[in-house]
């Protein structure tokens, strides 16, 4: 039984005919199997905290002041679009959808100094309808880097869903890596909400190669001081497929710093919606943010929407926004062919280039690799391809 559920809300509205506002994502109701995760070793200095139930996440939110609560400031945007307790990119509907499911929250807990990258790993091995909630509270001067790596054997399908929430205290530092690399018959969603409190500093690395339809939300909230976000996406879209993400980037804290940049390959009949928003609070005084979009674009009947958005409440700060979006030059074709590159292997190499430079920033070389081997698959698995690239 498949039902849609409203998410990736615009932190404001635009023109309905744009079809900007929201997106519809088709959901599998039969749950109850569970990914396979590969049980991990935690290390010295982070725990599993227990499960939280709705009524406990609500009492955790609230005693560390994580809670949302209206702010009359921005004109009743969070009566419409963030009525979580904690926000996200994707918004309330996925908490909903939890709940439904019977899915609990699993609480890590982070001090100290981990050197050694951490990694879940979900594996598919059968046709699956699987969700999963965790929490990470990485604590003042805390640093960690966490891996959640979600893969699938050819020929099943399912619906997948990951939702993850992390505060980070004063001085703490994260960087969290989230790859995706599904078969093409699977639907998607990873649901992200990010506290950063003084000089904490938050990089997020997500890969996304797989499965037909993806619903991506991404929403950092950078309440403290110098909080810094480094936000790097790098995705390809297959024929016939589908790609939805909402990344919102708030500033709170004064000479708070956020950068995100996506890197995208649109391949004949693929679909991509974006939001990137840049939203600046009263008072958040010297913050900068900075967004840019690189696409390329191969083959043809493609749809490629983008509303990036800068949204402001305080004068003294710096926003950008910057987009490239091309198929690759005759003269640039030209001078590979000169050096003995055809056509097929130069689009190879441009698709290779955009999705490694995001790869290179997994301190895994197994991911790594099967990156590279799922971007050259891919690419010869086109319908136009006939083999060229190998």
């Amino acid at each position: 039984m498949e039902s849609k559920r409203i998410v990736n809300h615009l932190p404001v509205l635009t023109w309905n005919k744009l079809d900007f506002n929201e997106a519809k994502m088709p959901v599998d109701a039969a749950f109850g199997q569970k990914s396979y995760r590969q049980e991990v070793q935690l290390p010295q200095g982070m725990k599993f905290a227990g499960e939280l139930d709705r009524a406990g996440f609500i009492d955790w939110s609230r005693a560390h002041g994580c809670e949302n609560v209206p702010e009359a400031i921005v004109a009743g945007k969070f009566p419409m679009y963030a009525p979580e307790q904690f926000q996200t990119g994707m918004g309330a509907e996925i908490d909903a959808l939890m709940d439904e499911a019977g899915v609990k929250t699993q609480l890590y807990e982070v001090e100290g100094k981990i050197e050694a990258p951490v990694k879940f790993t979900y594996d598919h091995f059968e046709d699956s309808a699987a969700l999963e909630s965790v929490l990470i509270h990485v604590k003042a001067g805390a640093e960690i880097t966490l891996i959640q790596y979600f893969d699938g054997k050819e020929g099943t399908k399912g619906f997948v869903g990951s939702s993850t929430r992390v505060y980070l205290e004063e001085g703490a530092r994260m960087h969290l890596i989230k790859v995706q690399m599904l078969p093409k018959e699977y639907v998607f969603f990873d649901d992200l909400g990010v506290k950063q409190q003084k000089e904490a500093d938050f990089n997020y690395t997500q890969l996304e190669l797989g499965a037909q339809r993806t619903y991506l939300g991404a929403c950092f909230d950078q309440i403290g001081e110098a909080s810094v976000l480094r936000a790097d996406l790098g995705y390809i879209a297959m024929p016939e497929s589908f790609l939805d993400y909402n990344y919102v980037d708030t500033f709170r804290g004064k000479k708070s710093v956020g950068v995100m940049r996506f890197h995208g390959v649109l391949f004949e009949k693929a679909e991509k919606v974006s939001r990137e928003t840049l939203d600046f609070r009263q008072y958040c005084t010297d913050a900068e943010g900075d967004e840019e979009e690189d696409i390329l674009v191969l083959g043809d009947d493609i749809v490629n929407k983008a509303n990036p958005m800068i949204l402001g409440e305080e004068e003294k700060v710096s926003g950008r926004h910057a987009v490239t979006i091309g198929k690759l030059s005759p003269e640039m074709l030209f001078y590979m062919q000169s050096r003995g590159i055809d056509e097929a292997k130069a689009q190879e190499l441009m698709v290779r280039a955009r999705i490694m430079e995001v790869a290179a920033r997994i301190p895994d070389e197994e991911i790594y690799r099967q990156a590279g081997y799922y971007v050259d698959r891919a690419y010869c698995n086109r319908t136009d391809c006939n083999g060229l690239c190998k």
